[in-house]
This record gives C-alpha cells, sequence and structure tokens, in this order.
C-alpha cells in the first residue's frame, strides 16, 4: 500500500509532464501560413481562445500559464502574423512578441460611395470612374502596395463576386446598367428579398418611360455639388430640382453611373429581379418596404404609414 502511495505522486508529475509536452508540442505538421490578427488591446486569454480556435496550439490555458510563468504576457504586440499550426508552443510565443507585419487592414462598407473611404486624394483620383466597381469588403493590403495596386487587388474581388452573382441571370439590362442599378438597390434596401423586388420594380418604370424618382440618387447628386460633403443626409422638396444627371425625379432612366459600390445582394438582385405588378414602393418609419400596384395603392399606403 506504501509503495502505491508513492507512486501515485510521480504518476502526477510523469500525467503533468507528458501533458505540458503534449501542449508544448507543435498541433500539427502543417506547414500553411495563415493570416493571424492581433487587436490593439486584447487580452491574454482572449488571444490563447482564439490561437487555439484555428489550431496555432493546443491549449489555451498552458499558453496563458507559460506566458505568465516566463514573464512574456506583456511583451506580445498587436499586429498582423503569418502563422503555422507546426510550431512549437515557445517559437509561436517568440514570434508574437517580436511583433506581426506592417500590413494593414483597408474595409470598404457596402453603400459607400469613393470619397469616403478614400485614405488620400491621390487613391481618388486614381479610383476615379470606378465608382461601384470596389467591391465591399475587407482587404489586407501589404504596407508597400501603390494606390494601383490595391484597387486592382480590389477590382480582382469585385469581378469574381460579379461573376459568382450574374451566373444564371435574368435581368435584360447592359452589364454596366446593371451595376448601377445594383447601387441603386444598395441605397433603398436592406434585404435580398426586397432588393430582388425593388429590382423589378425600377425594371417595370424603365419599361413603360416612368422616372424613377429615388432619392438615393438626388442625395449623389447634392453630395457631388457639396463641399465638403455629408454624405446621404435625408433631402428636402428643393433638393428634387437639382440641376444634375443623376437626379432621377428630373431625368428619365438610370443615372449616367453607379451611384456607391454595392454588396454582393444587391449584384445579385440586379441580375434577378423579381417579377411583380409592383410599380411604388415606401419605407416605414420602421424601415419595412410597403408595395403598391398603382397610384392609388400607393396614395393609400402613404396616407398609412407616413402621416
Amino acid at each position: 500500500m506504501k509503495k502505491i502511495l508513492l507512486l501515485i505522486p510521480l504518476f502526477l508529475f510523469l500525467s503533468l509532464a507528458l501533458f505540458c509536452y503534449l501542449s508544448l508540442k507543435a498541433p500539427s505538421s502543417d506547414t500553411t501560413k495563415k493570416i493571424f490578427v492581433i487587436n490593439q488591446g486584447e487580452g491574454l486569454l482572449t488571444i490563447a481562445s482564439r490561437l487555439e480556435k484555428f489550431h496555432f496550439i493546443n491549449n489555451r490555458y498552458v499558453f496563458v500559464i507559460y506566458s505568465r510563468v516566463f514573464g512574456l504576457s506583456q511583451k506580445i504586440q498587436a499586429g498582423t502574423f503569418y502563422l503555422t499550426s507546426s510550431e512549437t508552443l515557445p517559437n509561436l510565443i517568440q514570434k508574437l512578441i517580436k511583433g506581426g507585419s506592417t500590413d494593414y487592414w483597408f474595409k470598404i462598407i457596402p453603400g459607400t460611395r469613393i470619397e469616403q473611404f478614400s485614405p488620400d486624394d491621390d487613391f481618388t483620383l486614381v479610383s476615379k470612374g470606378l465608382e461601384g466597381q470596389l467591391f465591399p469588403d475587407s482587404y489586407l493590403i501589404p504596407q508597400n502596395y501603390s494606390h494601383s495596386q490595391i484597387l486592382a487587388l480590389i477590382e480582382n474581388n469585385f469581378r469574381e463576386k460579379l461573376a459568382e452573382a450574374s451566373i444564371g441571370f435574368t435581368t435584360k439590362l447592359t452589364p454596366t446598367q446593371t451595376l448601377i442599378l445594383a447601387s441603386i438597390l444598395e441605397r433603398e434596401a436592406k434585404t435580398l428579398s426586397d432588393k430582388k423586388i425593388i429590382a423589378g420594380i425600377l425594371m417595370n418604370r424603365l419599361g413603360v418611360g416612368m422616372p424613377l424618382q429615388i432619392d438615393a440618387t438626388v442625395q449623389y447628386a447634392k453630395d457631388s455639388l457639396t463641399h465638403p460633403a455629408k454624405y446621404w443626409q435625408p433631402i428636402s422638396k428643393s433638393d428634387l430640382s437639382i440641376v444634375s444627371p443623376y437626379n432621377t425625379y428630373k431625368n428619365r432612366g438610370l443615372p449616367p453611373s453607379p451611384i456607391c459600390n454595392p454588396g454582393f445582394d444587391s449584384l445579385y438582385a440586379a441580375y434577378h429581379p423579381t417579377d411583380s405588378e409592383y410599380v411604388y414602393y415606401l419605407n416605414d418609419s420602421s424601415g419595412q418596404i410597403h408595395y403598391a400596384k398603382n397610384l392609388t395603392e400607393h396614395n393609400a399606403n402613404v396616407a398609412k404609414y407616413l402621416r
């Protein structure tokens, strides 16, 4: 019995040693480099949990204990890292201490125009004429990339998304017209279903020569004439008289170019409009959209939801 009792501490020690060894060793032999971002002010356990989730380490708690025991927890840097699952825990921590790459994230939000996310005037100048083709996404940009290289990266992503969104298309518009329509849909609706219905409505209006009467196009026209602009502010009745080819209250047909950079759902909806008899729609105070087949129904919706 005494021998067994003496063996218990040894067994526990060996078990702990084995656990630590397995936790410190590389999770796998996979040498594929993957991006891992540590945000400024992110806690040690949060970092460890994400490292474990993406299989860069075997155990989050061993990572935390090891970092604190050896006084490394305060030395871990924020930044972008290229990590593999084939690194031991000590080696991985050393990488996190040395600091990440100088790459940075560049984000384009759906429904914004180039001036809203452009880092400087030079970028705005280089990207002139590309409104609608800068696909909304988060891009990891190497520090030494020129504006032209950044645009090439973004445009390549746009072409891939456009090819996917246009599969089995039913629209009768040209690709350029479809992109313009998609930019309008991005500003007019939130859900894919509503975007498809509104795409069909605007096609109906175009088909009978009816003005599109889109507030977002007037906002675009107003913002283009105002410096500095406060983008996408509510318009007034007097704004409807703005002289601009983008004012779809005064001009029939689509505006001459996209009014913003649309996301995937808007692209898809523009290529796959829902066929319906609706010609009118409005947004109530909660953002819900109500549709009408004729002016009488539309006026009833106005009286019910907007007054």
